[in-house]
């Protein structure tokens, strides 16, 4: 069975900033349900547009620095397999060169997503508060 650390050593060390951004996106998440969902009950006033949009460009840099990481890592990972493959070594040693290329844009592309998902519900969500006036400006 596969876990996903054997998946995350596959990926090579451009898997190490991948793992920092889900962390921090992760936080940023929590964050935003946590003000978001608490504002009106503890503060007892309504949201404004600045707290509801509290980290909107946060967001925005989750959806355009992973995929440029896993790039990075694709690109690495393709010139070790074409450094393996010019030495005359084994097959295997060159998938694992394309391996590494393609675990870190798909962990790339998967923060990405989550990041680009989450901003689009949070965008619903506040033209929805704005259209019924929950939202002050």
């Amino acid at each position: 069975m596969i876990r996903i650390w054997d998946y995350f050593e596959l990926g090579g060390f451009m898997m190490w900033p991948l793992l920092v951004c889900s962390i921090l996106l992760g936080a940023v998440l929590i964050e935003r349900v946590i003000v978001v969902g608490l504002w009106g009950v503890v503060f007892k006033r309504p949201l404004t547009k600045r707290v509801w949009w509290g980290h909107g460009h946060i967001l925005r840099f989750f959806e355009e620095v992973p995929p440029g990481l896993g790039l990075l890592g694709t690109i690495i990972g393709i010139v070790q397999s074409f450094h393996l493959a010019d030495g005359q070594v084994a097959g295997s040693e060159v998938g694992a060169g394309l391996a590494v290329a393609c675990m870190t844009t798909i962990f790339g592309l998967s923060i990405a997503i989550v990041a680009t998902v989450v901003r689009y519900m949070l965008d619903a969500a506040a033209n929805r508060a704005i259209h019924f006036g929950q939202v002050k400006a």
